[in-house]
């Protein structure tokens, strides 16, 4: 059953209960570093397109980029922990590794690991622009001995063998098709790791044709659905078999 919710997110504050209402602990200085998060999205996204000059209001980025990119954290954390982790919550100093492909405006790696401290991301993203960006993001929110930057392609760097089976998960927010980024992440993956793509529209046509490379490569896939305020979320888990 798909979990519908109407729910107000006028401020940082609706934002914590948001949080809250999801399972998803949060902390005053979690929530500072958000705050210092949205202003430095804000003045830069006046130089470069970040994200739609459309979605800037607070409201809008609370909901469209900061919770969106959290919200499935109970979910994605059954999974880490039936991947052979101790069973634990975000705030434990359990380890993992993610690799987050198209960065851009920082979503989904930056908002999940402000959540989870001790969890370690590697942020790919194409555009020199953009990893400018999220290199001076990163250093603002004093994160950069949890964050990695590449300004590289992802179809680059799961060439390389410093990269290649080492990461837990790998997460990407609406960017190319469910096929091609499997295609894309399983080398990064150990055995036993996860994809994780993020989706809003309608996913019947991709996983019609993402069933064939599933069998062939013995994947497994979990999908997950919220609704929020009427627009649905859907995260979409093809899991690399051990």
């Amino acid at each position: 059953m798909i979990q519908t919710t109407s729910i107000k997110l006028n401020n940082f504050s609706d934002f914590a209960n948001a949080c809250k209402h999801f399972g998803i602990e949060i902390n005053n200085n979690q929530l500072i570093l958000f705050k210092k998060y949205y202003e430095i999205l804000l003045e830069w996204n006046k130089k470069i397109n970040l994200i739609s000059r459309k979605d800037v209001s607070l409201p809008t980025i609370l909901e469209k980029h900061f919770l969106d990119s959290i919200i499935f954290l109970p979910e994605i954390l059954s999974l880490i922990n039936n991947s052979g982790f101790i069973p634990h919550t975000p705030y434990l100093n359990t380890q993992c590794s993610v690799f987050d492909i198209g960065s851009g405006g920082g979503f989904p790696g930056v908002p999940l690991a402000i959540i989870n401290p001790h969890w370690r991301f590697t942020l790919c993203e194409s555009t020199k622009k953009k990893s400018i960006f999220l290199s001076h993001l990163i250093s603002q929110l004093e994160l950069t001995s949890q964050i990695k930057i590449l300004n590289e392609r992802v179809e680059n760097i799961n060439q390389k063998k410093e990269y290649c089976s080492i990461f837990d998960l790998v997460t990407v927010r609406a960017v190319e098709k469910l096929n091609t980024l499997i295609e894309y992440s399983l080398p990064l993956l150990k055995q036993g790791g996860n994809l994780l793509a993020y989706k809003a529209e309608d996913i019947t046509n991709e996983m019609q044709n993402v069933d064939k490379l599933v069998k062939n490569k013995k994947l497994t896939v979990k999908i997950f659905e919220k609704e929020i305020n009427k627009v649905r979320r859907k995260l979409i888990c093809v899991k690399k078999q051990s």
